[in-house]
């Protein structure tokens, strides 16, 4: 009778051992600055402001009739 493939042993090494730490880590949840920077305010000019509420009021851009 043959072993089966999972009683062989085989050599742990420290890449392995450090692709397992790393795979731990990423599960644990996202990293303390990743989430300090989601959380930061972020600007939104006064004219994109105003853009953006004109297009959500269905207003087109206006066609400029003279070239000053």
């Amino acid at each position: 009778m043959q072993r089966h493939i999972t009683d062989r042993t085989r050599a742990r090494d420290g890449a392995i051992r450090a692709r397992e730490y790393q795979r731990f880590e990423m599960r644990q949840g996202p990293n303390a600055a990743s989430v300090a920077l989601q959380k930061r305010p972020h600007a939104i000019s006064v004219g994109r402001l105003r853009q953006y509420l004109r297009i959500a009021r269905g207003r087109t851009a206006q066609a400029r009739t003279s070239f000053s």
